[in-house]
């Protein structure tokens, strides 16, 4: 089942165009990877399928369903963080659940839980201005998964993470999306999070999807071939510069 559809979309600031027939689609329990350069259009993709914009032309479904009648089902992580600093961590994890119209009871033991996970259990009540930017970051995540909806759109999910966190977050977002079947599209500048936890990597390059790329267990774990894809993409990337 497609959790994800994006068809013949067409978008553009004035008159000019951004995303040129952009068609796509993501399988559910799917993890993909989003690449391309500064102003490509990656994160106006994302405000289109989130409903924050509407395109010009085109049609974005999730699970069948048009963007505005799918408002429940999709998570947003922007890359600013968005961490209101009048609340504590923990308060901040659980403020979607005071806002919107189907609010849920708060679960304090998720919560607590993810907290651990990411390596801020002693965080809870502190406030963000009392964190360094890679924890921000680590809250925001945290928030975005504590959500649990089926589908998750992160936006550089793992930026001002050192390699060791990053390692940890990769094991967590494995498992979030193994035990609960997320679909997760993450836009990521950084090779390592697109080879280590993508299935797939689309290449968005001069408003089209210039590549679409499976990402196989034996291309990870073999240095010369993850190599070769890589180069492969850079030589994309580079070709809209």
């Amino acid at each position: 089942m497609a959790m994800l559809e994006v068809d013949s979309l067409c978008f553009a600031y004035g008159k000019k165009p951004l995303l040129d027939e952009i068609s796509f689609s993501v399988s559910e329990g799917e993890i993909i990877a989003l690449i391309g350069i500064s102003g490509s259009g990656k994160t106006t993709l994302f405000r289109l399928i989130t409903g924050l914009m509407k395109p010009d032309s085109g049609e974005i479904r999730i699970a069948g369903k048009p963007v505005q009648q799918s408002e429940l089902l999709t998570t947003y992580m922007r890359q600013e963080d968005m961490l209101l600093p009048w609340r504590t961590v923990l308060s901040n994890l659980l403020l979607f659940t005071e806002l919107g119209k189907n609010k849920v009871p708060p679960n304090l033991n998720k919560a607590h839980m993810l907290l651990k996970r990411i390596g801020l259990e002693g965080s809870a009540e502190n406030y963000p201005d009392a964190l360094s930017g890679g924890m921000r970051q680590r809250v925001a995540l945290a928030r975005a998964l504590l959500q649990n909806r089926p589908l998750m759109l992160l936006d550089e999910p793992f930026a001002s993470l050192d390699v060791i966190l990053r390692e940890q977050l990769y094991a967590l977002m494995r498992e979030i999306r193994t035990q609960y079947n997320k679909t997760i599209v993450m836009v990521t500048h950084d090779f390592r999070d697109a080879m280590a936890l993508a299935d797939r990597i689309l290449v968005l390059s001069g408003g089209v999807i210039a590549a679409n790329c499976t990402v196989t267990p034996e291309m990870k774990a073999d240095p010369h071939t993850s190599d070769q894809l890589i180069q492969h993409i850079r030589e994309l990337l580079s070709a809209a510069l």
